[in-house]
C-alpha cells in the first residue's frame, strides 16, 4: 500500500513584536506558505483538520477550521469540488494524530490531498504565568507519495489516563471574557519519560525497524531537560536526537514540526533515511511515527 507524505510544509514563528497575531493568523500564514511550496491546487484539497488547541477569543464552536479554510480561499465557492473542514483535539500530539486520519482517507481514495494545520495563541489580557506558549503556526499538505517506500508508516499512541490530572489547560470563567489557566505538575516530564520507551517499542515494531535503522529522531521540543534524558531512555545516541531548546521554546501543537521543519531546513535528509518522530500531550499521551524519506 501507498504511504502518506508530507508533500510540502508551511510554518508561521513566534514573532518578537509588539503586535500579536491570532490563531488563525498564524494559521493562515502557515498554510499560505505550505499552499506556496506544493504543487497541489487548491482545488485538489479535500480534507482541511485544524489540531491547534488555544484560540482567538477563546472560541469553541464553529470549528476553528472553517474561518481558516475561508480565509486561505480552498474550496469555498462550491464549484463542483468540496473541502470537508473540522477541528481535531489531541493536544500535542494532534498534528499526528490528524496525519494518521489523512493517511487513511487518501488511501482508501477517499480525497486527492489533504491540510493539516495548528497554531496557538493566548487572548488573554493578562495571561495566567503558567502559560508558556508563544503564538506560531504550522501546516502540512499530504498527498500519497508517488513512490512506494516514502512517507509516513507506523503510528502509535499510548495514554494513561491515571495521569491525566498532571497536565491540564482550561478556559476559566471567573474572569470576564474568560482566562486560560495551565497546570503541569513537576513530575510531568518524568510521567512522559515513563512512558515514551514503549511507544517507541511499538511504532518500530509496525513499520518493521530496528533502532539502528532510525538516522534521526524529531522530539517536540518540551524543555531543556526533558530532551537531555530522552536519548538514554529511547536507547539512541544523543547526536540522533535534535534539541534545539536552546532557542525553540515548547509551542505545544505546533512544537513537533516546528523541529522538523527546522531539521529538514539544516540538513536534506538523503533518500532512504529514516526519521522517528516523538510527541507529547495532555491525556497523558505519548505519540511516535515513523518517516521514510
Amino acid at each position: 500500500m501507498r504511504r502518506c507524505r508530507i508533500e510540502s510544509l508551511g510554518v508561521s514563528l513566534p514573532r518578537r513584536h509588539l503586535l500579536r497575531w491570532g490563531s488563525v493568523r498564524h494559521a493562515v500564514e502557515a498554510g499560505q506558505r505550505c499552499l506556496k511550496a506544493s504543487r497541489h491546487r487548491k482545488a485538489d484539497i479535500g480534507l482541511l483538520i485544524n489540531t491547534g488547541i488555544h484560540r482567538d477569543h477563546h472560541i469553541c464552536e464553529p470549528a476553528m477550521a472553517v474561518f481558516i479554510q475561508h480565509r486561505l480561499g480552498i474550496n469555498i465557492e462550491f464549484q463542483n469540488r468540496c473541502t470537508l473542514a473540522f477541528d481535531l483535539q489531541n493536544g500535542g500530539c494532534g498534528l499526528l494524530d490528524a496525519a494518521q486520519a489523512v493517511t487513511a482517507l487518501l488511501q482508501d481514495g477517499e480525497v486527492e490531498a489533504g491540510l493539516v494545520v495548528a497554531s496557538e495563541t493566548n487572548p488573554d489580557r493578562r495571561p495566567d504565568p503558567g502559560f508558556t506558549y508563544p503564538a506560531s503556526g504550522v501546516a502540512m499538505l499530504l498527498d500519497l507519495s508517488p513512490w512506494r517506500e516514502r512517507g509516513f508508516g507506523g503510528f502509535a499512541f499510548h495514554t494513561r489516563d491515571d495521569y491525566a490530572a498532571a497536565y491540564t489547560s482550561l478556559v476559566s470563567l471567573a474572569e470576564k471574557r474568560g482566562r486560560i489557566v495551565l497546570k503541569r505538575q513537576a513530575e510531568l516530564a518524568d510521567i512522559y519519560l515513563s512512558m515514551v520507551g514503549a511507544v517507541v517499542d511499538d511504532v518500530l515494531d509496525r513499520d518493521h525497524l530496528r533502532r539502528e535503522d532510525i538516522d534521526f529522531v524529531v522530539p517536540a521540543q518540551i524543555s531543556a531537560g526533558l530532551l537531555s534524558r530522552l536519548p538514554a531512555t529511547i536507547g539512541f545516541h544523543g547526536d540522533k536526537v535534535v534539541n534545539l531548546s536552546s532557542w525553540l521554546p515548547d509551542t505545544l501543537s505546533t512544537s513537533l514540526f516546528l523541529a522538523f521543519n527546522t531539521a529538514l531546513t539544516a540538513r536534506q535528509p538523503l533518500p532512504g533515511q529514516k526519521a522517528l518522530l516523538l510527541a507529547f500531550g495532555s491525556g497523558i499521551t505519548v505519540a511516535a511515527a515513523t518517516y521514510r524519506f
